[in-house]
């Protein structure tokens, strides 16, 4: 039974090694599926979130288009200001541009504008405003807290780089309006 008997054990150890080989390999392989499930479920909801971002970029891009030809079309029309004759519109038409608004504390300046000489024959000429206003008197009203805060706001917006020119400040040097707001000094 010596013989016997260890062949038997041995047998049987063989087929509880091939067992538990077979039970670990399929808890790896059960490990693996549940990691590749995980990592399916991840990028799926990253495909998703691309999707949505894609959808939301293609909406963008119909509203910039959109928005662009409005501007072409808007850009083709011609301003129509008056059908009064040019030189009574001249002087009875004035534009004025607002900065800012009426808080306490701020005090109302005024500049004069006006289309740099030349501007629109450059090539990469982009006026802020509709080119046909310029033939008219243009100013701009800035509510700010002193003069510097201003001028600052006013050149910010009206510069060389859109064409505007900004002109000497309106209103008495260091008075104030009847109706308590400031006036630039010049």
């Amino acid at each position: 039974m010596g013989r016997d008997g260890l062949a038997f054990l041995v047998a049987v150890l063989c087929v509880a090694g091939a067992i538990l080989f077979l039970a670990g390999r399929r808890a790896l392989i059960h490990m693996k599926d549940r990691e590749v499930k995980k990592a399916g479920a991840t990028l799926m909801a990253e495909r998703e979130e691309l999707e949505q971002r894609a959808n939301e970029l293609e909406a963008l891009q119909a509203e910039i288009d959109r928005l662009r030809a409005s501007l072409a079309d808007l850009a083709t029309q011609k301003l129509i200001l008056g059908r009064r004759g040019r030189k009574r519109t001249d002087t009875s038409r004035r534009f004025t541009h607002e900065i800012g608004r009426s808080e306490p504390g701020r005090s109302l300046f005024a500049f004069s504008l006006s289309m740099a000489p030349g501007f629109l024959q450059r090539p990469d000429a982009k006026a802020v405003v509709h080119p046909a206003i310029w033939a008219f008197e243009n100013r701009v009203e800035v509510w700010a807290a002193d003069f510097p805060a201003a001028q600052m706001l006013t050149r910010t917006v009206f510069n060389d780089a859109v064409g505007v020119t900004v002109g000497a400040p309106e209103g008495e040097a260091g008075g104030r309006a009847g109706d308590g707001r400031g006036t630039l000094a010049s």
